[in-house]
């Protein structure tokens, strides 16, 4: 008998041991992260390992996907259900996901922890609220500027870009850049959208979707658009073909090119050895429209909870982790993209002390507009294709607009 007992204590001290070592595993909380590939990976694994630290008992998983493949996988697991926890979201695509109620609304949560939206730029927060529901914390940002080559200007006799710049400023520079050597152009004049039209599109009042409803057919709209043609008209611009084979950002980097629009996002290709030009260029504020007022347009990725989420807690607490003081303050000298916690967007520039950088932060939290999205997604599509003709001079603004209009049914 006193083996038996002694057997049987055994073995329930063996099975408490394996019920024990059971727990302790159950309790391990995996965080599934889904984000597209690119230079911030190595900001994840450091986030990663020090949340980890703070929150024993959860593990993040990361998953990252080339540009080119995310939307497609992100669509199959929403659809299948086997979406990630958290995951990357931009302003082109929200309005899909949380209408399709993919999205876990995030203000409860929000109210509850230390994030303070007024932290990040007022569009950003705007781009990532669907229908009065918060459902993304803004991550990064980026603005657009006025790219020059000093060298072409000095040829030229022309000042320098300032603050006070005007529309009209910026024709007239154009105008005298071109020609002044052989095959070089005052502007880059193509049909760009966020380098581009859209952003004197907002500076004049113009807007191209408003719940749903589409602003092709106003005169503003028009406007901010038909200014660029008639740069192309000018010829003071290469051809919308030329740009197209040999992009603006390459034809600047030559040396081919007096002024561009390029978002915070190229610096890194201006300072590459690739860029023949580095030594005299700068970036300035975009030039004031004739109503003497400039907008830029901001766009960016935000941090997004899956409606699906059996950890909404632990999962909301990685994305207020991305979202805090202390990440930002990690992620801004990096140099890699502009962390949208204002306090800390400086720290991007500190990688380009040559350059004016600050104009980028300045357009963000001054005068930036939500990027354009909708729920219809043959918009965009629909505008590039009767735009296209316009910057390439086959058909006029009135006529392209009103053709997308019209293949819009409104």
């Amino acid at each position: 008998m006193k083996k038996l007992a002694k057997l049987l204590a055994m073995l329930l001290a063996l099975s408490l041991v394996i019920g024990l070592a059971g727990s302790a595993g159950a309790e391990e909380i995996e965080i599934h992260y889904a984000f597209w590939h690119g230079a911030l990976e190595e900001f994840y694994n450091q986030c990663k390992t020090e949340f980890e630290a703070a929150h024993p008992g959860v593990k993040i998983i990361l998953e990252p996907t080339s540009w080119d493949e995310y939307w497609t996988k992100l669509e199959a697991a929403a659809t299948g259900g086997s979406i990630a926890d958290v995951f990357h979201m931009n302003g082109v695509n929200i309005k899909k996901y949380a209408d399709g109620e993919v999205l876990m609304p995030l203000d409860e949560l929000i109210a509850k922890s230390d994030v303070d939206l007024n932290n990040y730029p007022p569009a950003m927060n705007a781009m990532y609220n669907f229908r009065g529901v918060q459902y993304g914390i803004p991550m990064d940002y980026d603005t657009i500027g006025l790219w020059y080559n000093k060298a072409l200007f000095d040829k030229a006799g022309v000042a320098y870009p300032t603050s006070e710049w005007t529309w009209d400023d910026l024709t007239a520079a154009a105008k005298a850049i071109t020609g002044i050597e052989e095959g070089v152009y005052g502007i880059a004049a193509n049909y760009e959208e966020q380098q581009g039209f859209y952003n004197t599109v907002y500076a004049l009042g113009g807007y191209f979707v408003d719940d749903e409803k589409f602003g092709f057919n106003d005169e503003n709209t028009r406007a901010g658009i038909q200014c660029w043609v008639d740069l192309m008209k000018m010829g003071v611009s290469p051809s919308e073909k030329s740009l197209e084979e040999n992009p603006a950002y390459l034809q600047f980097m030559a040396g081919k090119l007096g002024m561009v629009f390029s978002g915070d996002w190229v610096v890194s290709e201006y300072v590459s050895p690739e860029c023949s030009v580095s030594d005299v260029i700068d970036v300035a504020e975009l030039p004031l429209m004739p109503n003497g007022k400039r907008a830029s347009v901001i766009h960016g990725k935000a941090n997004c909870i899956s409606a699906q989420t059996k950890h909404p807690e632990e999962a909301y607490a990685w994305v207020a982790y991305l979202a805090s003081a202390e990440a930002n303050e990690k992620l801004g000298p990096m140099g890699v993209t502009i962390p949208s916690f204002l306090k800390y967007s400086d720290l991007f520039f500190t990688a380009y002390p040559q350059y004016n950088m600050s104009i980028y932060s300045k357009a963000a939290a001054e005068y930036s507009y939500v990027y354009p999205s909708a729920l219809n997604p043959e918009w965009s599509t629909f505008m590039w294709e009767e735009l296209i003709k316009a910057f390439n001079l086959d058909i006029s603004v009135d006529e392209a607009c009103s053709n997308i209009m019209a293949r819009l049914g409104q």
